[in-house]
């Protein structure tokens, strides 16, 4: 499937324009014009979460195989931030996949997410891998644009009288990627700063 350069041009500028980062627990909210991706972190909760997106019911057929895999996203973590002994880097991720109406905010696909704790791969860092099997029905469209969208966001959370208390977070939102052939396992990685 062919993209247009144009759309695809036009559809990363606006997913750089809706990378943000949260400097406090509140949820921070990436606006990006009406009618396309919206993405927020909730960094008190360690979600990402899409919102705007709708998923367009596909013809469910035994004619239609599924679209089948897995995408796997390690995050590396570089902590330039002081923070204290027992600061733990929570991570999300949410992902977007199959025919994408970026006109519309819609999918023929699905909506996959995945969230977990890193661990320390050296002084100053940390590793988060996040694992994402998926199965969608995507009827063929040669005329349609395919692809996958990845948000993932990542918060250094530290314990003060049981309480979590969120001290840098950020959320940063990946462009469009091609949609993996079906059956396979695709790898992504991303560096992060705290």
């Amino acid at each position: 499937m062919r993209r247009s350069p144009t759309l695809l041009a036009a559809f990363v500028c606006v997913l750089a324009a809706g990378v943000v980062s949260a400097q406090n627990a509140a949820t921070s909210l990436a606006h990006i014009p009406a009618g396309n991706l919206h993405f927020s972190y909730d960094a008190q909760h360690g979600s990402v979460n899409a919102t705007g997106v709708q998923i367009r019911p596909a013809v469910q057929s035994s004619a239609i195989p599924p679209t089948t895999g897995t995408v796997s996203v390690a995050i590396n973590i570089s902590a330039v931030s002081r923070f204290s002994r027992d600061t733990r880097f929570h991570c999300s991720l949410t992902l977007i996949g199959g025919i994408l109406d970026l006109n519309n905010a819609a999918v023929v696909g699905g909506i996959e997410t995945a969230n977990g704790i890193a661990t320390s791969s050296g002084p100053g860092a940390a590793t988060c891998t996040l694992t994402i099997p998926y199965s969608w029905t995507i009827p063929p469209d040669p005329a349609a644009s395919s692809g996958l969208v990845m948000a993932f966001g990542v918060s250094a959370v530290s314990f003060h009288e049981g309480e979590a208390v969120v001290h840098r977070s950020t959320l940063q939102v990946d462009g469009i990627e091609n949609l993996p052939p079906s059956g396979s396992n695709q790898t992504f990685a991303f560096n992060v700063t705290l």
